[in-house]
């Protein structure tokens, strides 16, 4: 299991309190909470998470204001957002993904993975990136 702390964007801080857990492996979570279904939307974000972590960056669980942003990676001076869906085919889901990255307002990448087959073209500086390509962020 992998703890990731929230993380105050607009303070550049750690929070204490609630944090976000990830797994090595899938199957501990099925093993640990058995009928308990989060979802590919959880699985997808856990894969992301431990892409980030196999990368060498710090991940944190960003939060803003009233919005939540899935991570916050940093490594030596690089900072990158990153939110974490199944699919951005539905307009409103895309539309949420985006919106917490584009209530950011410094000049750190902010990219959407998700398992799409269609890439998405550059929206308001914020990159869409399908899961399998992810390790071309890094």
């Amino acid at each position: 299991m992998h703890r990731c702390n929230r993380y105050d964007i607009k303070g550049k801080d750690i929070l204490s309190g609630n944090a976000k857990y990830y797994v090595n492996d899938i199957a501990y979570k099925s093993y640990l909470y058995p009928g308990y279904g989060y979802g590919f939307g959880y699985l997808a974000e856990n894969l992301v998470y431990l892409a980030l972590r196999r990368a060498g960056f710090d991940v944190y669980a960003g939060a803003l204001r009233n919005r939540e942003v899935d991570f916050v990676a940093k490594k030596a001076d690089r900072v990158i957002y990153l939110q974490s869906a199944y699919s951005l085919a539905d307009e409103e889901t895309a539309k949420r993904e985006y919106a917490s990255l584009r209530a950011i307002d410094d000049s750190f990448e902010k990219v959407v993975v998700s398992l799409d087959e269609v890439a998405m073209p550059l929206r308001d500086g914020v990159r869409h990136v399908r899961a399998w390509e992810l390790d071309k962020v890094f």
